[in-house]
């Protein structure tokens, strides 16, 4: 399991693509729905356009031991 959203983190927002019926959800163009938990877009027109998108991903990391707190 890939442990990222992202293969690589954008540090610029070009697109938006969010299609609830087709199941479609991108940003720049990369596949970003399927591990994430939750996504806001804001805009503020104060001076220009800011658009802000922000996305939440839980992203779980395990490890076992046994009692002698060996690896297994």
């Amino acid at each position: 399991m890939k442990a990222e959203v992202f293969a690589e983190m954008p540090n610029e927002l070009k697109t938006i693509e969010i299609d609830t019926r087709n199941k479609i959800f991108k940003i720049n163009g990369e596949d970003f729905g399927e591990r994430c938990t939750g996504f806001n877009i804001h805009c503020d027109a104060t001076e220009g356009f800011m658009v802000r998108m922000n996305i939440d991903a839980d992203i779980l990391f395990v490890s076992k031991y046994n009692l002698k707190g060996e690896k297994i």
